[in-house]
């Protein structure tokens, strides 16, 4: 059977159709999850042909050995990025040639860090270097300022402030005294006393050590510096002319040696140290040329994760949102329909069912199955059909009592075929209006447990899971960017389709007021 919308309902299909906003998420959420559909074909470490000596293979579909082109007895699948860097096998006087996808890598390819091309960027940073020295009081209070102490001398070092003089005294008394930190009141340094544990016999002086305090604005600068090009940070000009020269030095030396950091003093006074590091690939790596949107921890491509954790996520949010409708309408409707004890039986049922904890659920199923796709969509499928039963159910309830469904009942209909084909496409508007805010809370529900560490399978591409390695790896801004850019995108506009429908849908528009 099929369901024949109504000219009303098709009237509000072509009013959401007006609504611009609305019409264009539609559609580009629509072509989000088309591409994300056709992630075999964009991205893959595995070539659709190859032309080898004569010979056609097709690898996606057929087992082709390593030792059809290596010849060595090895029955396993090869490497396909190492045979088409071997010049004797597929060079351009070989007439062997791969075919590729866009992108020539899978979510479970690792990128070795030989093959990353990287330009000749030195890590280059310049910071300002704390001072430090101590000062060793006596018993008796005399005090022996430390190497390299002068500068703290004359910022007041010497004078102790009283929560300091009451912990050296603990201290000579053979007291025991916990660990203390004492700012001075100009903020420019710090005194330090490590904890102190009771002995035999009491110290006869104790080490102060003093520590400058930098503030975060002074700290350094850090820039990646291109060996070939003649662009240089703001920071860089900056430095004095001997500091400048030097290191351009050093930056043609770094390129083959590690050197050691240059130690200098600029115009305040201030000890500063030049640091040149060559940058060495370690994962998370950052993005480069071929790898536009970086790589995790474990050298896999980002932008394939993505592609692929979209195709995931949007795949188990409308099979959930679908199978929760189903399940929902089923039994909200038959609720609805039947009335009386039928109604009143399930929902006590729907309320103390309800109450079970998801999460914990899906914990322990998870720690006896195992995490899986099809274990989460069944655990998430059977606890969200409950909210939108509430509505199908308060649906049926005013349509059952409506002209046209006595008419149906005195003509002999049987039940099935009146909830079906007469109640059903009248009731509609709330399953196609919550679709859309349904979708936002499946993807994000299965993002924030993939995050958590209760979602997917290890190693599945998930938005969540690069959010996670983005919060164990502060620097790495590319794993969080990304993934929350996508989330984000996703759940707008299927907030913009959610209102669209909600307003084409909105019955207070067809009312009319006549005097």
């Amino acid at each position: 059977m099929k369901i024949r919308f109504s000219p009303a309902t098709r009237e509000k299909f072509h009013r959401f159709r007006k609504l611009r906003r609305a019409w264009v998420s539609f559609c580009l959420l629509l072509t989000i999850f088309v591409v994300s559909l056709c992630s075999e074909l964009i991205a893959h470490g595995t070539p659709w042909m190859i032309r080898f000596e004569g010979q056609t293979y097709f690898p996606r579909i057929q087992n082709v050995p390593r030792d059809v082109f290596l010849k060595d007895g090895v029955l396993t699948e090869p490497d396909y990025h190492e045979l088409e860097d071997r010049e004797d096998l597929f060079g351009e006087d070989t007439g062997n040639w791969m075919l590729w996808a866009p992108v020539r890598y899978s979510p479970q390819d690792t990128v070795p860090p030989e093959q990353i091309e990287l330009e000749q960027n030195l890590e280059v940073s310049v910071r300002r270097i704390q001072r430090v020295s101590d000062l060793r009081v006596s018993s008796r209070g005399s005090q022996r300022p430390g190497r390299g102490s002068d500068w703290f001398v004359e910022q007041g070092a010497a004078d102790l402030p009283e929560p300091l003089e009451q912990a050296l005294g603990r201290r000579f008394q053979n007291k025991s005294a916990p660990a203390l930190t004492v700012q001075h009141e100009s903020g420019s340094f710090e005194w330090s006393l490590s904890e102190y544990e009771p002995r035999s016999r009491g110290p006869r002086s104790v080490r102060l050590v003093l520590r400058e305090r930098v503030p975060d604005s002074e700290a350094g600068e850090q820039a990646y510096i291109s060996v070939e090009s003649d662009e240089r940070p703001g920071w860089w000009t900056q430095l004095p002319p001997d500091v400048q020269a030097r290191g351009e030095e050093l930056l043609q030396e770094a390129l083959t040696v590690p050197v050691e950091a240059l130690e200098f003093t600029d115009e305040e006074t201030y000890r500063k140290e030049l640091r040149i590091v060559k940058e060495t690939v370690q994962f998370p790596f950052r993005p480069v040329q071929d790898h536009p949107l970086g790589l995790d921890q474990s050298g896999r491509d980002v932008l394939v994760l993505i592609l692929y954790a979209t195709r995931i996520s949007l795949l188990f949010g409308f099979i959930l949102v679908v199978c929760s409708m189903i399940i929902g309408t089923i039994l909200g409707g038959l609720q609805g329909y039947f009335g009386g004890k039928v109604d009143l039986v399930a929902q006590r049922v729907i309320e103390i069912y309800s109450s079970i904890p998801f999460l914990y659920a899906m914990i322990y199923l998870g720690s006896v199955f195992g995490r899986s796709f099809g274990l989460l969509l069944f655990v998430y499928a059977v606890f969200n059909w409950i909210g939108i039963s509430y509505y199908m159910r308060a649906e049926f309830l005013k349509l059952r009592r409506q002209p046209f469904t006595e008419a149906a009942k005195s003509l002999g209909l049987p039940t099935g075929r009146i909830m079906w084909k007469h109640l059903l496409p009248n009731s509609l508007i709330p399953i196609i209006t919550f679709f859309p805010f349904s979708l936002v809370g499946a993807v994000g529900s299965l993002s924030a447990l993939d995050y958590l560490g209760f979602g997917l399978p290890v190693g599945t591409p998930s938005w969540g899971d690069l959010l996670s390695q983005g919060q164990t790896y502060r620097y790495a801004w590319w794993l969080i960017l990304y993934p929350s850019l996508m989330l984000f995108t996703v759940i707008l506009l299927s907030v913009f389709i959610g209102e669209g429908l909600r307003t084409a849908f909105d019955p207070k528009r067809e009312v009319h007021w006549e005097a």
